[in-house]
């Protein structure tokens, strides 16, 4: 229970069994009368004897006695290190089930990041702190809460034109009985002039697209001219295949980029009209697999290359392997690098995959959290910084003083160190990324400060060893992490959390809750190879449709093989003129 050894009941002592006399059983009356002094004073030296053994069954009884209450003290203390340890982990679990999983700052300062709600792009410029996150002092009156929604009294957003949709005229017109004067029987005449509104409609269909290629005659008796030469088939992504390459762009959309499982896609057609068996849709996506992996493979391997990278892992359960379990629990991990978002799908969450994905001689700095698989890339073969999370550090407190009521002023202490943490150092990087020096300067020295005011305070507190238990543990860890946690502090590109790890592994627990995993190996390969590029096109905010809708034409006119080249579809070689021109669903000029 909670990693700790019960102390054995071997080991309390003796116990005073309830048998035993308390008392010494009556002694016959001494000897009285003329002639028996001597019989007198052997009465009283036996007397003597049978008191002084007493005594010492006493002292020994006394001695087990205060054996067994120490040993009872130390079993009541390690009872009550349980009792404790289970109440926090039922505050966390109440909070799981029931709470609110925001961690924003309340009045006794327990709460989540500021950076929670921080952006990162390719460029690397990214905020850390948001208006509105900025951290309460402990004990001061919590700020009234903003209401969602319109603020009363204060004007509502201007309607936005949407010209990059296609636009469809509708005319309204009256009939010939309307435009006719009911008393003189005249007729209204047309002034040209219209009113003008606009809707927007939303139109999910299938079309039965029929292709009818026409066949030619003999033009001449030349030898190229001879014969009946018909038009030549449309390019098909699947040869033989029934659907084209626009629904498999749906297909492949619904599944991993809206996580939705495959048979709601097939009530979904057959709610248009279709019936379409879900073993002709797994046919078909376990053929795309052979064409997406290639593409995906090259956005890995680009990965590799830079000097940041932020990392994280999350489980993947694959079903139907070849071994006797008919579940197991694969990983995912996810690498970001700030052009692209690679996934790695792996049987185990070893160190050994941060090793292998990392070639010998890199250098550069990792963002992570402090789960120990990291601590491999620290070794010689590599030249990598660890720089650990703050977000996790500073949750360890939040926990601490949610789930021990004792501990809320101490830890709310903390949190607020680390909140004013965010918000100057957030400041910081925004002036670092548009090159502002003056207030660059005057930030650096800010966050420099707290950082060894922070320090200091965490020395102090472990040295006066007034804490105990939890508290003690989490400076102690927070001491063992230090030099990771201020990574930051002499690069101000390198961002104090890991959220941009964390928000990649979203829609893959997204899917994960809607359809549990994947059926089969070549599935958990298709979807590890679909989450790294829809991941990388979000980065780059480039529309998927049209990218896939793109890349599977080339596809089939290549005959259903993967493209020759694939310069063309690699995002980190585009222009930025070719990136803002496929930001839309319009098709590639």
């Amino acid at each position: 229970m909670c990693g700790t050894r019960r102390p054995s009941f071997a080991t309390v002592g003796a116990v005073l069994s309830l048998n035993e006399p308390i008392a010494a059983p009556c002694d016959p009356p001494p000897p009285v009368g003329p002639g028996n002094d001597r019989q007198a004073a052997h009465y009283y030296r036996a007397q003597h004897g049978r008191a002084v053994q007493r005594e010492q069954q006493w002292k020994q009884r006394f001695l087990a006695a205060e054996k067994t209450i120490a040993s009872l003290v130390v079993l009541i203390g390690w009872y009550s290190q349980q009792v404790e340890a289970l109440k926090r982990q039922l505050a966390w679990l109440k909070k799981q089930l029931f709470g609110c999983k925001s961690e924003a700052s309340g009045a006794s300062g327990l709460a989540a990041s500021p950076e929670g709600a921080s952006q990162s792009n390719g460029s690397g410029a990214a905020a850390e702190a948001t208006p509105g996150t900025e951290p309460v002092a402990v004990g001061a009156a919590a700020p009234t809460p903003r209401r969602r929604g319109q603020r009363p009294g204060r004007p509502g957003p201007k309607r936005r034109r949407r010209g990059h949709l296609p636009e469809v005229i509708t005319p309204h017109t009256l009939s010939p009985a309307e435009r006719t004067c009911p008393i003189c029987g005249k007729v209204r005449p047309e002034t040209g002039l219209t009113e003008q509104s606009e809707e927007i409609e939303w139109e999910v269909r299938l079309v039965r697209r029929r292709h009818v290629r026409h066949r030619y005659g003999p033009s001449c008796d030349c030898p190229s001219g001879r014969g009946l030469r018909t038009a030549p088939k449309p390019a098909k992504l699947i040869p033989k295949g029934l659907f084209a390459v626009s629904f498999w762009v749906q297909v492949l959309l619904k599944k991993f980029e809206f996580q939705q499982p495959l048979h709601r896609t097939v009530r979904e057609l057959r709610a248009q009209g279709l019936e379409v068996s879900p073993g002709t849709l797994t046919g078909g996506l376990r053929k795309l697999k052979d064409l997406v992996v290639p593409l995906a493979g090259q956005f890995v391997l680009h990965s590799r290359e830079g000097s940041h990278w932020q990392m994280d892992e999350t489980r993947w359960p694959m079903f139907c392997l070849p071994k006797d379990k008919p579940r197991q629990n694969w990983w995912f991990w996810v690498v970001v690098s700030p052009e692209v978002t690679a996934f790695l799908l792996e049987p185990t969450r070893s160190g050994q995959v941060p090793r292998d994905f990392f070639a010998q001689g890199t250098e550069g700095i990792v963002n992570v959290d402090r789960y120990a698989g990291y601590f491999g890339l620290l070794g010689a073969d590599w030249r990598l910084q660890l720089a650990y999370c703050w977000s996790h550090q500073r949750r360890d407190f939040v926990n601490l003083g949610q789930g021990t009521p004792r501990w809320a002023g101490w830890a709310g202490s903390w949190v607020e160190r680390i909140n004013r943490l965010f918000a100057s150092n957030g400041q910081r990087r925004q002036a670092w990324f548009q090159k502002q020096a003056g207030p660059l300067a005057a930030r650096e020295a800010e966050v420099r400060r707290q950082v060894q005011e922070m320090k200091e305070v965490l020395d102090r507190e472990l040295a006066e060893g007034q804490l105990a238990g939890e508290p003690q543990k989490l400076l102690q860890s927070m001491r063992r992490h230090w030099p990771g946690l201020t990574v930051f502090v002499d690069h101000p590109q390198v961002p104090m959390d890991n959220n941009a790890a964390e928000r990649a592994n979203r829609p893959l627990a997204v899917a994960r809750k809607n359809f549990y995993g994947s059926g089969a190996q070549w599935s958990g390969e298709l979807a590890c190879a679909c989450f790294t590029i829809l991941a990388t096109l979000r980065q780059h905010q480039i529309c998927p449709q049209r990218y896939f809708q793109a890349y599977f034409e080339a596809c089939a006119r290549q005959g259903g093989r993967v493209p020759a080249e694939l310069e063309e579809f690699l995002l980190w070689k585009w222009s930025a003129e070719k990136r803002a021109a496929w930001t839309t669903q319009e098709h590639p000029p």
